[in-house]
């Protein structure tokens, strides 16, 4: 019960005090204070069981400060005792506190998936969304034979083990992308001579078998973006319509994006789809499209031609570009697009990029209409995005480097600053992150450097990362096909 009877009260001259009061007072301490607090009488102890003061600190605590809950998976609050909420409200914080500090502890390491042929290297890695954050996708290119391991990893048990694996060696192979959608039965698709839809059977007992296809698209095009039932691609010819597909039973062609003031071999970088629009960012351009389809005012056979609403030019070309929609409590609530963070390295004259991050944010527009329409007059956000800080990460000549973004705020990557660790040097790598802010955020941390540094070692193997904020999980790929899983929760 959430009632307290004034007789349960302790007879000190600063109780009774009225529980709205009391929870307002709390809401605003740390959790190691409310925790001493419980241990300073019958009444406090009382006060802080109750399962509506855990269902506040949990909303202000952790949903409203855009905390991830581990391994929570989206279900009810609703149904959740006092003790449950409070289970996760502190566990919410203390991976918070730990994640956020300037040197993580990792509370499991683990290393798994050392190939046995030479020239070994995994070339991707993403954990995949929702399905209780346990599976991680990774991807092995072997040199000779030259053949692509596809497998699926269970990460949440000791000993991470592989419960799906995917030969490919004949053929083209234009890679992976990864449903951002964890309700779809299409977990991934697949570019080789066609496009493959496939699905994992978990159930599955022999690993071979459990990567089940689900649809194809005859022909070879780039794959950039998987969510729910539509695919986005890009054609690899000179004139490089982007094409976005309906993949249910019978895959079609949906919409084509045109940009005619532009150079379409402007290879894609990222994208953001939702409701009615997609923003891409090219080399040098972000563009904003309706996906809704017209007809086109000249026939023309095919599918539906739709032209940017809007666009912005970089002032340099972009080396490497990652991109996610901010988690955001209080967007969500008011059904509004949440800020859209944006992590740019751009490239440079010579044969290695820029040594900086710059981060920037596609901002909402407060103008924006939900439910109306997108249009000209009704965009969701605007083109141009705000530069918010630079971070610096150098990278040496030929060095591997990568970069990872979270849906909650987190950056993560791989450079070669690790002169401050184990002194000047020819080889060496940092992995390191920063929680990115919004614009008009108050931040203490100076712009040049890492907020938190996760690991640095002495040689250059590693070369991919994948991040996974609601587990608390990194796993780190290395040039000879080998993963080291890390775990902060």
């Amino acid at each position: 019960m959430d009632e307290i009877g004034t007789n349960s009260w302790d007879c000190s001259p600063s109780l009774p005090i009225p529980l709205d009061i009391l929870f307002d007072v709390i809401q605003h301490l740390p959790l190691q204070s409310i925790l001493a607090l419980r241990q300073t009488s019958k009444s406090f102890y009382a006060t802080t069981r109750l399962r509506s003061l855990w269902a506040l600190l949990l909303r202000t605590l952790v949903q409203e400060q855009n905390i991830p809950i581990p391994y929570f998976d989206g279900e009810s609050l609703d149904c959740l005792s006092a003790s449950e909420l409070e289970q996760l409200t502190r566990h919410a914080l203390v991976l918070r506190n730990n994640w956020t500090n300037s040197d993580p502890d990792a509370r499991r390491e683990v290393d798994f998936y050392k190939p046995t042929e030479p020239d070994s290297r995994i070339i991707f890695m993403q954990f995949l969304p929702g399905r209780g954050n346990r599976w991680l996708i990774s991807v092995t290119m072997t040199v000779q034979p030259r053949k692509f391991v596809i497998q699926c990893w269970d990460v949440a048990v000791l000993q991470p083990v592989c419960i799906a694996e995917l030969t490919h060696m004949e053929g083209p192979y234009g890679g992976v992308v990864i449903n951002d959608d964890p309700s779809s039965p299409a977990i991934m698709a697949m570019q080789s001579a066609q496009t493959e839809i496939l699905t994992i059977d978990f159930e599955e007992e022999d690993p071979e078998s459990a990567f089940v296809p689900l649809s194809t698209i005859d022909g070879i095009r780039e794959i950039h973006l998987l969510s729910g039932n539509t695919l986005v691609t890009r054609r690899p010819e000179t004139s490089g319509e982007v094409s976005i597909w309906d993949i249910n039973d019978q895959p079609s062609e949906k919409i084509q994006l045109v940009n005619p003031s532009l150079l379409q071999n402007d290879r894609c970088q990222a994208m953001h789809l939702r409701d009615d629009y997609v923003v891409i960012v090219r080399q040098q351009s972000i563009e904003l499209y309706s996906t809704t389809p017209r007809p086109n005012i000249i026939a023309t056979p095919g599918a539906p031609i739709s032209y940017p609403l809007a666009q912005y030019s970089f002032q340099w070309r972009t080396e490497t570009v990652n991109m996610s929609e901010q988690i955001n409590w209080h967007a969500a609530r008011s059904h509004r697009p949440s800020p859209i963070n944006i992590v740019v390295r751009f490239g440079s004259i010579y044969p290695w990029p820029v040594n900086i991050l710059h981060h920037f944010v596609l901002t909402p527009n407060p103008a924006y209409v939900p439910g109306r329409e997108t249009s000209l007059y009704n965009l969701p956000y605007f083109t141009q995005p705000t530069p918010v800080q630079t971070i610096g990460s150098p990278v040496r000549l030929f060095a591997p480097s990568s970069v990872a973004l979270g849906r909650y705020g987190t950056a993560l990557w791989l450079d070669s600053h690790t002169e401050d660790w184990v002194g000047p040097s020819d080889c060496g790598q940092r992995l390191a992150g920063r929680m990115l802010r919004g614009t008009g955020e108050s931040t203490s941390e100076h712009g040049s450097h890492a907020s938190m540094v996760f690991r640095v070692r002495d040689d250059d193997l590693w070369n991919k990362i994948a991040i996974d904020e609601e587990s608390g999980r990194i796993a780190v790929g290395y040039v000879n096909g080998s993963i080291t899983l890390f775990e902060y929760s």
